[in-house]
């Protein structure tokens, strides 16, 4: 009777899990160090200590790592989209968002890792097709967000909420790439001046408000039929 070889004897779950989130982050540090296209697949061998055979188990290259992490971030967005529907108004959940997102990307190498991504996703069909589908997720979810401030009087009933969510997603991306070039200065003077404008722009008083409509029992909840539409083809810009 032959004995199996325990190399390739699988990997209880668990430990596998632990496995690859270890690849995936050695994978991060080295992207951030090199970039994306400077990175080989050995140097992210180097990183792991483990031989080629043991990286290719979890990842069959690169454009899956990088999958692999905006399925990260698309976690991390709807996090931040749960906190926004614990917040008693649209100035709460806007600043509550604004701060939040100036937290999770304030590391230069993030940021910087961000931005790589959105251009690999413009010449990449692979990655541009998960980005599409992540970033339209975030759109809807800020979309719904506004639609149910307006029911509640706190935003301008005339106001394309689809499109507002597309600005608010714009300027939050802005807001990651400008605070890595303003480093040297006070980490939180860029998110608070944010704050106040969106505080500002976008926040409407119930009493001067267009005329409420009942407002859904949450940020989740489906919106009034009678609301605009989102304009699907919008989503596809992202």
């Amino acid at each position: 009777m032959t004995s199996r070889n325990p190399g390739t004897l699988p990997l209880p779950p668990q430990k596998a899990d632990r496995k690859r989130a270890d690849v995936l982050k050695a994978a991060v540090r080295c992207f951030r160090r090199h970039g994306f296209h400077q990175t080989s697949m050995q140097q992210i061998c180097g990183a792991t200590g483990l031989g080629p055979g043991a990286v290719y188990r979890y990842f069959t290259g690169k454009e899956a790592i990088i999958e692999a992490m905006l399925e990260e971030e698309r976690t991390q967005a709807r996090a931040i989209l749960l906190k926004m529907r614990d917040a008693e108004s649209l100035s709460q959940a806007l600043a509550t968002a604004t701060r939040l997102i100036a937290e999770r990307y304030r590391s230069g190498g993030d940021a910087g890792l961000m931005t790589e991504i959105y251009a690999e996703g413009m010449r990449s069909k692979r990655i541009g097709a998960v980005l599409r589908r992540i970033a339209a997720e975030w759109v809807m979810g800020l979309t719904n967000v506004l639609r149910v401030a307006q029911a509640r009087g706190q935003f301008d009933a005339s106001m394309d909420a689809a499109q507002t969510a597309l600005f608010l997603a714009g300027m939050w991306d802005g807001m990651i790439i400008r605070q890595h070039f303003h480093a040297h200065d006070d980490p939180d003077a860029l998110p608070a001046f944010y704050e106040n404008m969106l505080g500002r722009l976008l926040h409407r008083d119930a009493k001067t408000g267009a005329r409420a409509k009942a407002a859904p029992a949450s940020l989740f909840d489906e919106p009034d039929e009678s609301a605009a539409p989102a304009d699907k083809r919008q989503m596809s810009l992202l």
